[in-house]
């Protein structure tokens, strides 16, 4: 299994050997899945005053919560045009509204918590024609809705690119950090290197049987994302596994101060400054997916491909020369959770009505997932209606196709 950087610096992975069984607990509220889903509804719940604690196979942050580009951004993974001809403009309106809502949180989050981040913005590059002009009139398009961007029909840059749109109120932060740090203060515990084997509802009590304990809640809640289907057969082809990968290099002179997008959001990048080395950050560059759908996609290892890899170094070449003959000091994968549309699943496992899920976020976990998921704990806590993110949307629609 590759260990991200981030994941290196938490000190990640805790190593799972000869822990202890912890025998039977009884709860309010079990959380199968430690990321930054998880992590969330424990803070939620904690904040409705209800105890409980999260069961984890591996460690916190040890799945696509530690293994991204730790970018919190407005917006998902479409750019603002396609969101509104795929889903329409009130649609689309109202998730940049929640994402920028979830952005503002997060950021929030990790400053109060000191974990390091930096509100520095975001710019999404043209690597095409047919992108800029996307991206011309997606800035058209927010512009008439009230949202943010400063858009350049030319590269802002001089690096090969054809158009810009810089988004100010972006920002960045330490995954991994960030994740165990909020899972810490909401006073949850957690059961670490304890995969849960099965689960079971009486309509009064939920149990779940893991290798550490066996817990006993009043409530569950899957924050399993793309392991879903590994959990429970309703998720299959609900959720689809796909294979993301990033390197990052050792400290170089700064010359990119911001989080960086281009090619639809395929390739994704920043330079992560180096503590105690002033003016100086690691290249990391991350993506190349759509170049390897075969092998990247319905794939759940979290090892690297060469040819991928390769890619990725070739990229760096072509637009930021000055980053390509640094020695790269890690390289990873991760494994995120696509749906058939596109957005996240939020419901009521069938059969068990003490039971709700928030899945499939499509690689923008970390832009939505903490607002997703108070829909998803309000609406097993109340029943409120999670509004687009309900999962009856898919029930007559075609499975994901690779």
């Amino acid at each position: 299994m590759t260990t991200s950087f981030w994941q290196a610096q938490a000190g990640l992975p805790r190593t799972s050997e000869a822990l202890p069984h912890l025998g039977t607990i009884e709860t309010d509220l079990c959380i199968i899945g430690a990321g930054i889903i998880g992590s969330g509804v424990a803070y939620f719940a904690a904040q409705q005053g209800l105890r409980g604690l999260v069961v984890e196979a591996r460690d916190a942050a040890m799945g696509a919560t530690g293994r991204n580009a730790g970018f919190i951004l407005s917006g998902i993974a479409d750019n603002y045009a396609s969101a509104v001809r795929k889903y329409g403009r009130d649609t689309a309106r109202e998730l940049w509204a929640l994402s920028i809502e979830n952005r503002n949180l997060m950021l929030h989050f990790s400053e109060e918590l000191g974990v390091p981040t930096d509100r520095c913005g975001s710019l999404l590059l043209a690597e095409s024609d047919e992108e800029a002009e996307e991206m011309a009139r997606s800035a058209d398009l927010l512009a008439e809705d009230g949202f943010p961007g400063e858009f350049t029909p030319y590269d802002p840059l001089n690096r090969g690119f054809l158009a810009g749109l810089r988004r100010p109120a972006d920002g960045v932060t330490q995954p991994a950090l960030l994740n165990r740090a909020l899972l810490q203060s909401s006073g949850f515990d957690l059961v670490y290197g304890s995969p849960v084997t099965r689960i079971e509802s009486d309509g009064h009590t939920v149990t779940v049987h893991s290798e550490r304990a066996t817990i006993r809640a009043r409530y569950l809640f899957l924050a399993t994302n793309a392991f879903s289907a590994q959990l429970h057969p309703y998720f299959e082809n609900k959720v689809v596994p796909m294979r993301g990968q990033i390197y990052v290099t050792e400290p170089a002179p700064l010359v990119f101060d911001t989080a960086g997008y281009s090619h639809f959001g395929f390739h994704y990048f920043r330079q992560v400054p180096e503590p105690g080395q002033p003016g100086y950050g690691r290249w990391l560059l991350g993506g190349g997916r759509h170049l390897f759908f075969d092998s990247e996609n319905n794939n759940w290892s979290v090892e690297i491909s060469d040819v991928l890899q390769a890619h990725l170094e070739s990229w760096t070449a072509r637009h930021f020369p000055e980053f390509a003959n640094l020695p790269i000091t890690h390289r990873w994968a991760g494994t995120m959770g696509f749906t058939t549309d596109g957005l996240p699943l939020v419901g009521l496992l069938p059969g068990h009505e003490r039971t709700a899920f928030s899945v499939g976020f499509n690689g923008h976990g970390m832009g939505l997932g903490v607002m997703v998921a108070r829909r998803a704990l309000d609406l097993l806590l109340e029943g409120r209606d999670p509004s687009i993110f309900s999962v009856r949307r898919l029930h007559d629609t075609p499975a994901l196709q690779a």
